[in-house]
């Protein structure tokens, strides 16, 4: 069987493996088979689910009516950025800071500022898969094959490579590479939207 996440209805995230795929630290963590996941940030035993979700009456739907999408056409490359599914990772800001700008939410990223390649090379780099890009008007998604869950330190869960049933599609999103909400905040779930940030959540 390969790997599979299962979003549970106002619950955890079940996990399916049938060998060790997830990452706390850097360090793989020895759990095969089915393991729960929490997603409300609440549980005393994180990343495992402890029953809290069903006593603080967890909500797993989304409050987002329609996505933040934007746009920013180059000369050679359009850059795609869905704000509704960013977990703030910053691999695009520490990797190409010429071309993706911290300082403003709406004209951040110049993609006539570097090469094309090089650009490339960074929005593969986005754990969230909140960047895309087209060249010659096509789209390219970036996508992963082997099975990785990182937990991310006081954020979400990194997934690559892992089925993930009942999802929703966001677009120009991939199908195999996603940031999963687990401090409960997010109003986009079961996607991580920053909330763990803007709300200092810490596990």
């Amino acid at each position: 069987m390969n790997p599979k996440i299962t979003m549970i209805p106002n619950g955890p995230l079940k996990l399916e493996s049938h060998s060790p795929i997830l990452f706390k630290d850097g360090k793989q963590l020895d759990i095969q088979g089915t393991a729960y996941l929490c997603r409300c940030g609440l549980s005393k035993n994180k990343p495992f689910c402890d029953g809290e979700h069903a006593k603080s009456n967890f909500n797993s739907s989304s409050e987002i009516e329609e996505e933040l999408l934007q746009e920013y056409p180059g000369e050679k490359i359009t850059i795609h950025f869905n704000r509704s599914i960013c977990s703030g990772a910053s691999e695009c800001v520490r990797g190409l800071p010429s071309v993706f700008k911290s300082d403003n939410s709406e004209d951040w990223i110049r993609p006539n500022e570097n090469r094309a390649e090089h650009i490339v090379t960074t929005i593969n780099k986005c754990p969230s898969g909140a960047l895309s890009y087209s060249i010659a008007d096509r789209l390219e998604i970036d996508g992963r094959d082997i099975a990785i869950i990182s937990i991310v330190e006081n954020g979400p869960y990194d997934v690559e490579g892992v089925e993930v049933s009942d999802k929703p599609t966001p677009t120009n999103a991939s199908s195999s590479k996603m940031s999963l909400c687990r401090c409960g905040h997010s109003k986009n779930k079961p996607f991580c939207d920053y909330s763990h940030a803007e709300k200092g959540w810490k596990e």
